[in-house]
């Protein structure tokens, strides 16, 4: 009786590392597509983000001027729900409008009905006098 209870064992045993080794190999390969994927998010195709941001900021001047000395900057809403838990500017946003940020504005822009939802102006603010040690993009500090 202990031979064939420690044969069940030992082959219960087995089965066991197979199945954990199996799903560490399945892990391990989920990690690796996200890192990619990731890593292309973060850093995607840059020709293509340029010229998306381009043909977005050549659509936003048939409504209003921008200055032409710097490039605005350009980001596509994707979570509107938190940014407007953070501001109320967003209120008229939706996922998929645009967020053009220029030297001294930030314009809200619904690309899909070619109007812009909300102007207002922003100070950015110098490395310098953000917090000392942080790493970060300098935060829009609305214009009083």
């Amino acid at each position: 009786m202990r031979k064939i209870l420690s044969i069940v064992f030992v082959v219960g045993l087995i089965a066991l590392v197979f199945t954990m080794e199996n799903r560490r190999q399945a892990a391990q390969n989920q990690l690796e597509q996200l890192t990619v994927r990731l890593e292309q998010l973060q850093t995607g195709n840059t020709s293509q983000n340029r010229e998306a941001a381009r043909k977005v900021v050549e659509r936003l001047r048939k409504h209003i001027q921008l200055s032409t000395d710097v490039e605005p900057t350009v980001a596509t809403i994707v979570n509107v729900e938190e940014l407007r838990k953070r501001n109320p500017f967003y209120n008229k946003a939706e996922n998929g409008d645009h967020l053009v940020v220029t030297t001294d504005r930030a314009i809200l822009y619904d690309p899909d009905h070619d109007i812009i939802l909300d102007v207002i102006p922003v100070q950015l603010q110098p490395a310098a006098a953000s917090a000392a040690g942080a790493k970060t993009r300098p935060p829009l500090v609305p214009k009083k």
